[in-house]
């Protein structure tokens, strides 16, 4: 358990102790009320004082109940509304109006009621009452008197008769019966009994219509008693059929027998029926009365704290129905606040449970209304947005769709809007007109386009206007960074469908590859015609110098050496033309390459050795990054390749001032998948005017040169899918650069 749980058990004791100590102090002081203000009589039994003391202790501990709780409330609204609470106000109004409502009446009913309640107890426990139920009692109780004096009275002439001339009493008789009878009618009793010691009942006389039930009601004790006793006495007895007040009297013998009891004679006289039961209820009703009256005081303040209940129960209805009338008026108020927060934080699937017949039920069910056209909307809404983002997406992958294809496409691509400004500029169009994108778009393309360059597209715009055309074609030259470029130039107007102008595309293509291609193929065809009709006669020539030499150096004397001179001339240019002849055999018939997996720096090893030995003045250099890998590659041509440029570089350094030095320098991109090939020298260089011819045919800038070598290595470049490029070396001299794809590439064996 942590610091913080003890700390809640600490204090929930705590108030559990200070609760038990309040309740016992309330308890102690109720109790001590109750002693001094409820005055109980000494006599009263235990079970009616704990009785009363249980109805005044109930009582006083739902009055203490409902002050609890109608303080309670007021104490919560009082902190509810320090508060601040939500509703607090309105709840306080109506509580105060209510109470003051129910208040008023319930005072002055409080009031009457108490006057009541004293009136009417004190009534109850006036002297009259009493008197009354006493005198009722007491004439009862005469009556009843009279009766049983009046038996006895009967009783006692009937046994003087007995002892002086009745009958003998040896056993039951006839004579005694009718003795008996005489006497019942002559004194106007119901019944006579006679009982004897030793002998029981000897006789006995009955009144006709009197039940003879009412004889077996007689407790025979009383018959013993009397016989021992000697002394008369009477009873009153109720009987089912009938009440009846019963004399015995004991007679004695003759003075002459001792004054000995011979007998016992009973007289009955018939009471109305139930008047002994109405006696004992007037006296129960009685006692009952007195009992009562010694609760005065108890009931008077058990009535007055009821009336205090009453009081503070109405009080305490009126807070709870304002309380309840505020909260069904608050709550849901209070709902529609929160719910109009959380619709206003985007939720819509809020929901008011709360239905009713009355205006709050109308707005519920208004704002529930509300919400879920606000959801409906949101949900077309975000359908609209869901279309719309789809939209986008769609239009951003077309466009990025367009880009990618602007961006791999091989021509330039330029668009123009309305009012001259760039607004695409594809990575073709970078590279061909040496620009960067960023730096050209939103520019008026008069800011693009300088010089001679602007003069041709002036003139173009005017032939497209001119000619009232919405597009044109043309091939031009242009000179972009030094560099003659042929261009075909593709201009088309832009309309939107209302034919409106958008502006323009221009579309341009390199045609200076094509140009070179096509001129590539045509000096092929020329070098194999040469070739074929060349090489025919040059052996006879040569043959026949060689001939003449052989026949007649020895016979021209003094003209043999000018004759050995001459002929000497014929077999070397014969020569020269037969290496001629070979190199355009060789440009013509060029095989195309055989690739298989071969190591490039063993291929450039092998060729700058041959170059080292015979070359001691010039430096030959080789760089090759580590990870090159093995590749596919022709390796005779690739070998021809490197000599050709290397035995350029050598004859570029002739006349050149030290140092003279070649570097090979092998690279791999591994982003690009290329192996990179480059020759550096620090020759004179190449002028930029020929640059873009020098891989032509017979095309050279040195001296003797043929104008096959870098044709040649530059078919075999493109027969491996490469591309090769002439730049400058720095800090002088001439860099050619070859890049290869690197197909089939494996890491090299060490």
């Amino acid at each position: 358990m942590d610091q913080a749980q003890q700390t809640k058990e600490l204090r929930r004791r705590k108030r559990e102790r200070v609760i038990m100590a309040v309740l016992l102090v309330v308890v102690v002081l109720v109790t001590f009320v109750e002693t001094q203000v409820v005055r109980l009589p000494h006599d009263l039994p235990l079970g009616a004082s704990i009785l009363v003391f249980a109805l005044i202790n109930l009582n006083a501990l739902l009055l203490l109940l409902l002050i609890f709780l109608v303080f309670r409330n007021l104490f919560k609204l009082t902190v509810e509304r320090r508060q601040g609470v939500w509703g607090s106000q309105l709840r306080t109004k109506l509580v105060v109006a209510f109470v003051i409502l129910s208040l008023a009446p319930t005072i002055l009913l409080f009031f009457a009621a108490f006057q009541f309640v004293g009136t009417s107890i004190e009534y109850w426990f006036s002297a009259q009452v009493e008197g009354s139920l006493i005198e009722s009692l007491e004439g009862s109780e005469q009556y009843h008197q009279q009766m049983a004096d009046g038996a006895l009275h009967f009783s006692e002439l009937l046994a003087a008769d007995l002892g002086q001339r009745g009958p003998s009493l040896a056993g039951p008789s006839k004579a005694l019966n009718e003795f008996l009878e005489a006497r019942r009618g002559l004194y106007d009793l119901a019944a006579v009994r006679l009982f004897a010691p030793g002998l029981g009942e000897l006789g006995h006389a009955t009144q006709s219509g009197t039940h003879l039930s009412h004889l077996d009601y007689l407790p025979l004790d009383l018959v013993t008693r009397v016989l021992a006793e000697g002394k008369p006495l009477s009873h009153l007895q109720a009987a089912p059929t009938g009440d009846f007040v019963a004399a015995v009297q004991p007679f004695p013998a003759s003075p002459k027998a001792g004054g000995r009891v011979l007998g016992v004679v009973v007289a009955f006289k018939l009471l109305p029926k139930g008047s002994l039961a109405r006696v004992q209820g007037v006296q129960k009703g009685l006692e009952n009365y007195r009992q009562l009256k010694s609760l005065k005081r108890p009931i008077k303040t058990n009535q007055y704290i009821t009336l205090s209940i009453v009081t503070l129960l109405i009080i305490f209805a009126g807070t709870w129905f304002g309380f309840h009338l505020a909260k069904t008026i608050t709550v849901p108020l209070m709902e529609v606040a929160q719910g109009t927060q959380r619709v206003a934080g985007g939720d819509y699937d809020f929901h008011i449970d709360l239905e009713g017949p009355d205006e709050i039920g109308a707005l519920v069910n208004a704002f529930n209304r509300m919400t879920a056209d606000l959801k409906t909307s949101k949900a077309r809404l975000d359908e609209a947005q869901e279309e719309m983002r789809r939209t986008n997406l769609e239009l951003e992958q077309r466009r990025r769709y367009m880009e990618i294809v602007l961006k791999n496409v091989a021509a330039g691509v330029v668009a123009v809007d309305a009012g001259g400004h760039v607004t695409t500029f594809n990575p073709s169009a970078e590279r061909l007109l040496k620009v960067q994108a960023p730096t050209v778009l939103g520019s008026h393309w008069r800011n693009v386009v300088e010089g001679e360059n602007r003069d041709l597209v002036e003139r173009m715009l005017g032939n497209l206007s001119s000619g009232g055309r919405g597009s044109v074609d043309q091939q031009v030259r242009l000179n972009i960074g030094g560099e003659a470029l042929t261009l075909m130039v593709h201009l088309n107007f832009m309309r939107d469908e209302a034919g409106q102008a958008l502006g323009m595309v221009v579309v341009f293509e390199d045609l200076s590859e094509l140009e070179k291609a096509q001129r590539m193929a045509a000096w092929r065809e020329v070098a194999r015609r040469i070739a074929h009709e060349v090489k025919n006669p040059l052996t006879p020539i040569k043959l026949s110098a060689q001939r003449l030499v052989r026949r007649y150096e020895e016979r021209l004397g003094d003209d043999a050496q000018i004759f050995k001179e001459c002929t000497g001339t014929i077999i070397h240019q014969v020569e020269e033309l037969r290496r001629l002849v070979n190199e355009f055999s060789t440009f013509a018939r060029l095989p195309s390459a055989r690739l298989a997996p071969q190591d490039l720096t063993a291929i450039a090893e092998e060729a700058l050795s041959l170059f080292r030995g015979g070359h001691g003045d010039i430096s030959f250099e080789m760089e090759a990054e580590e990870g090159i890998p093995i590749f596919d590659l022709d390796r005779e041509q690739m070998a021809r390749a490197i000599i050709n440029l290397l035995d350029n570089a050598v004859a570029a350094l002739e006349d050149s001032p030290p140092p003279k030095q070649v570097v090979v320098r092998l690279s791999h991109d591994d982003i690009l998948k290329i192996v990179r090939l480059e020759v550096e020298d620090t020759g004179p260089g190449v002028p930029a005017a020929d640059r873009l011819r020098l891989f032509e045919p017979y095309y050279s800038t040195k001296k003797g040169g043929t104008g096959l070598g870098l044709a040649i290595v530059s078919t075999i470049v493109a027969d491996h899918n490469g591309y090769i490029r002439v730049q400058d070396n720095q800090p002088r001299g001439t860099r050619i650069i070859i890049e290869l794809p690197a197909r089939g590439a494996r890491v090299a064996a060490v």
